[in-house]
């Protein structure tokens, strides 16, 4: 069910949206040019589609989506843990504070009640994901890591 009022709140996020991406854009002229290409891709991409999403606000072709299920207190964390990661990441490193982002994701996502082997897979698969997406960053993008 959506609501008939524009959607302003869409709006300012597509902002901030925009701001961030020409940050990115931005942070990435000091790094190499193949170390800039992630950045400046996600960055460019968000300037773009918070463009384009303002501009569907202005021309009336968005509304306002009202309420949504869900828990909003996981929400929320799942939010305070991307914000700590990504201040964590400069003085603890991308592999410890990647770590303690994805096990605190995973307590906050998991629904069930927790098992020995979901421990051991969901803490598999983190090491896995983490170590590929170090090596993939590092050595195949060449994108400066803490």
């Amino acid at each position: 069910m959506s609501d008939v009022r524009p959607d302003i709140p869409g709006a300012i996020g597509s902002g901030l949206m925009v701001l961030l991406g020409a940050g990115a854009i931005y942070a990435a002229r000091d790094y190499s040019d193949l170390g800039a290409v992630f950045p400046r891709t996600v960055g460019a991409l968000l300037v773009a589609l918070g463009f384009v999403y303002i501009l569907l606000v202005v021309l009336g072709r968005t509304r306002r989506v009202v309420g949504s299920d869900g828990s909003a207190l996981r929400r929320t964390l799942v939010a305070v843990v991307m914000l700590g990661w990504g201040f964590a990441l400069g003085p603890l490193g991308f592999l410890p504070s990647g770590a303690a982002a994805m096990s605190a994701l995973l307590l906050i996502a998991q629904h069930e009640r927790w098992s020995l082997r979901t421990a051991l897979l969901y803490g598999l698969s983190t090491s896995a994901i983490l170590t590929g997406m170090y090596f993939l960053f590092k050595h195949a993008l060449q994108v400066p890591l803490p």
